[in-house]
């Protein structure tokens, strides 16, 4: 793994978590300096998600005797998991349509981008759930997401709209979400789910605290399970700084640093929660190859 912080003309700055903050590009108008930022982090969590999510998927289609099914993606941003899991894209497909070598007019992007998105798995819906407004409204616009809500739940109650978009779905699932977003959220998307049975499949970053989600799931009957000794590489880290905050926040945790994130690399871990009576088949059974 390349462990050599980008190069970047400012100074960075760090959110309450020690994080470098991107709330820079997390919410404009079109995706372009989104994925130019994070392709020069070596940003890849959703790419290496995406083979467990597919297999979690099918047991779940497979568990509701339907072919149709409707995943909610927490802190989607622009739609990344949508694109890559209703549009069988790749991480680097979607670093390349977004580079310098995309329109540089946002309608002709936009344009271009409802056509490439307009065919896709009919009997899959994806509907992001992220505070960015204009994230949401980008992705929605081009056809990456069926639907988006951009209602911060961790301060409100969903609406009856949002409702309508987030209500029955099969999955829940993120890719870095958790450590912004809390069991308040998860507990507002869940009770919304079909039967209030979704699967969720979240990848954590191994510096927050996944207990207290797990906690509200087990008091809906829910079994929660991590794929043990696998970690998977979000992005690089910017700078020392905040490699040593990662590396604080885990002595906090009382969690040992793996060999990655010594070398650079902020690490996820997946964990899978689903309906006891729905969890008989283990999860690493479950998401082999």
């Amino acid at each position: 793994m390349d462990t050599s912080p980008p190069s970047s003309p400012h100074a960075p700055t760090f959110d309450r978590t020690g994080k470098l903050s991107l709330d820079h590009v997390y919410n404009k108008p079109d995706p372009r300096d989104y994925f130019s930022t994070l392709s020069k982090l070596g940003y890849r969590v959703p790419e290496l998600a995406k083979p467990f999510f597919k297999r979690l998927l099918e047991a779940r289609r497979a568990a509701s005797d339907s072919a149709d099914a409707k995943i909610v993606d927490v802190g989607c941003s622009y739609g990344v998991n949508a694109a890559l899991l209703k549009h069988d894209m790749s991480l680097d497909d979607l670093y390349q349509l977004y580079s310098a070598d995309a329109p540089d007019d946002q309608r002709a992007l936009l344009a271009r981008d409802r056509v490439l998105f307009s065919g896709a798995d009919e009997a899959l819906s994806v509907v992001g759930v992220d505070a960015a407004q204009n994230a949401i409204a980008y992705a929605v616009d081009a056809g990456i997401l069926d639907a988006g809500v951009s209602t911060n739940l961790e301060r409100r109650k969903p609406t009856e709209a949002d409702l309508q978009a987030i209500g029955g779905a099969d999955m829940i699932i993120s890719t870095g979400c958790v450590g912004y977003v809390t069991e308040t959220s998860l507990e507002q998307l869940v009770d919304a789910s079909r039967d209030g049975q979704a699967w969720m499949a979240n990848f954590v970053l191994r510096m927050f605290d996944y207990q207290p989600i797990e906690d509200m799931l087990a008091e809906r009957g829910y079994v929660t399970e991590r794929l043990d000794g696998t970690f998977f590489p979000q992005r690089r880290f910017v700078s020392t700084e905040e490699q040593d905050h990662v590396l604080e926040n885990l002595s906090r945790r009382g969690v040992a640093p793996e060999q990655a994130e010594r070398e650079g690399w902020y690490l996820a871990e997946l964990h899978v929660s689903r309906p006891e009576s729905q969890a008989a088949i283990a999860l690493e059974q479950l998401v082999q190859h």
